[in-house]
């Protein structure tokens, strides 16, 4: 999420066009989410950059409240640069401690419609990074919280938005 607002098309009438101001400064935050397909529960997190410890600290959020439920966490992931096994073993590093409590699954680059995530991501841009008028970041991550928090609430309109109405059956924990 950007400071600097993404434009879309947006019908207005005439005299009434949205002024959508330039704030000077491009401030960026990366907003992490992963979703619960079983109950349809998004969790979700906000960082000062995309890098390999947001991943890490998301899969670990996720391990822990899959298993406090008694299941494995499997998580489907793209091949972006900061959720790879790399040079600097910080990923490693998670997946190791992590041992026996989480499941990756990497998908083949640029297959944005095998990942359900991707679909919660095309509903969050319109209604929090389109157009907006937001001068601080700190009110755009309000915003951005509040649209979560919202879909939060309503898991089924969170499974509806992914297109799912599968009930996934979750893993247990072998013990």
């Amino acid at each position: 999420m950007s400071l600097l607002p993404s434009l879309s098309r947006t019908w207005m009438q005439r005299g009434e066009q949205l002024k959508v101001k330039a704030p000077g400064t491009n401030e960026k935050r990366s907003v992490s989410a992963a979703v619960d397909m079983a109950e349809g529960t998004p969790l979700w997190r906000t960082d000062e950059k995309r890098n390999s410890n947001q991943f890490c600290a998301t899969l670990g959020e996720c391990a822990e409240r899959s298993n406090a439920r008694g299941r494995i966490a499997v998580l489907l992931t793209d091949n972006a640069p900061t959720h790879k096994v790399g040079k600097t073993g910080i990923v490693r590093g998670a997946l190791d401690g992590l041992s026996g409590q989480v499941a990756v699954a990497f998908l083949p680059k640029y297959s944005p419609d095998l990942q359900p995530a991707e679909r919660l991501w095309r509903q969050w841009r319109p209604n929090v990074t389109h157009n907006h008028v937001r001068s601080n970041l700190a009110d755009l991550q309000a915003d951005s919280d509040a649209w979560l928090r919202r879909m939060a609430a309503n898991p089924e309109d969170v499974l509806r938005a992914l297109g799912t109405n599968v009930i996934v059956q979750p893993i247990a924990l072998v013990s």
